[in-house]
């Protein structure tokens, strides 16, 4: 019987290390990089590294779950049952918004270019433009908003909770998730 897995894939690895290094890219620079004031133009590189970026979350994390769905993670580590469900709590909520979030960022750049110009210049790395959407309205704007706080947040904690198995459990969560 072959012993069980303990690590995740290579694949995994580059993907949550990749994913993490963007979400937190993101979580610093993100609301700078939009920051537009009203009647200006959106042609600058700002909009569309954020725009790039997040739409850059959402297809890594289609390609995550994808591949997660033929290559399950190793069994969870031995920990409380409160403890296990906080994990798996902060896990799916993560991968909920890194889904929707950009989904949200992809509904509000309509009407957030509404009161400004060149709305049509915001583009995925220069590609196409992401403008393609219909205006359903700036509560878009403020769900995409709310939901990165929400983020922000479950980053910190997943940080923290990493922090705490590999240097106060010492129970090599790290090395599971290393890609070398």
């Amino acid at each position: 019987m072959p012993a069980p897995v303990t690590r995740y894939t290579r694949v995994a690895s580059l993907l949550h290390w990749i994913m993490a290094a963007l979400m937190i890219f993101m979580l610093f620079f993100s609301e700078d990089l939009i920051k537009v004031p009203r009647g200006s133009s959106l042609a600058d590189w700002g909009p569309s590294a954020h725009a790039s970026f997040g739409i850059l979350v959402l297809l890594l994390v289609i390609v995550r779950l994808l591949w997660r769905m033929g290559n399950p993670p190793p069994p969870d580590l031995p920990m409380s049952r409160p403890q296990q469900i906080a994990s798996h709590a902060i896990h799916h909520s993560l991968y909920a918004l890194m889904v929707l979030i950009p989904i949200f960022g992809l509904l509000a750049i309509v009407p957030y270019g509404e009161a400004r110009v060149d709305v049509d210049q915001v583009t995925f790395f220069k590609l196409f433009p992401v403008a393609f959407l219909p205006n359903i309205g700036g509560w878009t704007g403020e769900v995409h908003e709310i939901l990165g706080k929400i983020a922000d947040g479950l980053v910190i904690l997943h940080v923290l909770g990493a922090l705490k198995h590999q240097f106060w459990d010492k129970d090599g969560i790290m090395q599971r998730i290393s890609p070398l």
